[in-house]
């Protein structure tokens, strides 16, 4: 076991004017999963100043610490490059053992800086740099086929890396060295009984007010609010009823001016950034899930969902068709086939007690005991590389 190691990412994360440092409850599992490999360890991160501290963790409680970054990944932050990354070069230098979470700026710098001094690096690769980028604004456009070049070099290099999906990444940014595909979702709600096919049987699909729920930062366009909101304002036209439910945080103006423009107000509920353990309660009263995004690795709203038993619809983003039956999946920024998909698996009981069934045995593949058993054999088997040096 090695005495210290540092994980870097991007983040961002959080700070009050006291400089308690906040984050997320997944912080705290990923701050004892690398237990395993270390005595110590720490992390490496953007870190911003706010004073919206709700429903964040307080991260110094738990004993976990960030080394702090300046950034610099915008024009207007260039400035701060050269100090970051002999900031970044210095964390490294003081650690043992080395995880770098990509795409990521600092990532990157950090991955070089730990070859360029023999420190062991493992890699995980959980989006894909060129779909993200690529929805972003001219620059972002611009600088997409550069992040691409970065992450391949990267991969092509790497020793031990970890894929959340189980081909998409792979096939984009393969590696020669060792690798795993395994997602960095873990379900911490039991996956007993599925309580949600019984109820699918007995819903009476015709003339239904059919509630959808979609989780994901609301202010981030590539997480396709937009396509669920006009697919059902078609569908309303039709004669179909939706309540729509909007779980996540960010400001949520850009998305209200469209339902303004689209006058379906009345049909759409904002819920917000809610505690984690409640977004449980809305899925148990959801009848379909959809995830519209337009770039994902693996999508944790979706693997809960389907861990709950609903019926579910996804974009053909990402890792997202590694998840969902063929047969609802609809290509991405496509709001007609959206608009047929919804359609269809509103359709009959049969469907959605299918769908349910079959959502709730693939989402046992990520229960808590079946990804930590292959997690820490590949840990092992990293870990023994560097013995064996």
């Amino acid at each position: 076991m090695a005495k210290k190691l540092l994980f870097v990412h991007d983040g961002p994360r959080w700070k009050d004017n006291k400089g308690n440092q906040y984050g997320n409850s997944s912080d705290i599992d990923i701050f004892q999963r690398y237990k395993y490999l270390a005595d110590e360890v720490s992390f490496c991160m953007r870190v911003f100043l706010t004073d919206k501290l709700e429903n964040l963790t307080d991260l110094n409680e738990q004993g976990l610490f960030i080394n702090e970054i300046a950034a610099f990944n915008r024009p207007t932050k260039l400035h701060n490059f050269f100090k970051s990354r002999q900031k970044i070069q210095t964390y490294v230098d003081q650690a043992d053992l080395i995880i770098v979470r990509l795409p990521s700026t600092i990532g990157s710098i950090a991955y070089w800086a730990a070859k360029r001094n023999n420190i062991p690096v493992l890699v995980e690769v959980v989006a894909c740099p060129f779909d993200s980028l690529s929805n972003h604004s001219l620059l972002g456009k611009i600088y997409a086929r550069f992040s691409v070049k970065k992450l391949r070099r990267i991969m092509l290099d790497s020793k031990f890396s970890i894929y959340v999906t189980s081909h998409f990444l792979q096939s984009r940014y393969p590696t020669n060295g060792s690798s795993l595909a395994i997602s960095d979702v873990v379900l911490s709600k039991s996956l007993d009984k599925n309580q949600k096919s019984n109820s699918y049987s007995q819903i009476e699909v015709k003339n239904r007010t059919w509630i959808i729920t979609t989780a994901g930062v609301v202010n981030l366009s590539y997480k396709g609010h937009y396509y669920v909101l006009k697919a059902i304002s078609i569908l309303i036209e039709r004669g179909y009823s939706f309540v729509y439910n909007i779980v996540g945080g960010g400001d949520n103006s850009s998305l209200k001016v469209i339902v303004g423009k689209l006058q379906i107000n009345k049909y759409v509920r904002f819920l917000g950034k809610i505690p984690h353990k409640d977004i449980f309660k809305v899925l148990g009263k959801t009848d379909i899930y959809i995830q519209p995004s337009e770039t994902e690795g693996m999508p944790r709203a979706l693997i809960e969902a389907m861990s709950c038993g609903c019926a579910c619809l996804g974009s053909t983003a990402g890792g997202i068709p590694e998840l969902l039956n063929s047969d609802f999946l609809f290509e991405s920024k496509n709001v007609n086939d959206l608009v047929i998909k919804i359609k269809k698996i509103t359709s009959s009981n049969y469907i959605l007690v299918d769908e349910s069934q079959r959502n709730f045995e693939k989402a046992k593949q990520f229960k808590f005991e079946v990804l930590e058993s292959k997690r820490k054999s590949f840990y092992d088997k990293f870990i023994n590389s560097i013995n064996e040096k």
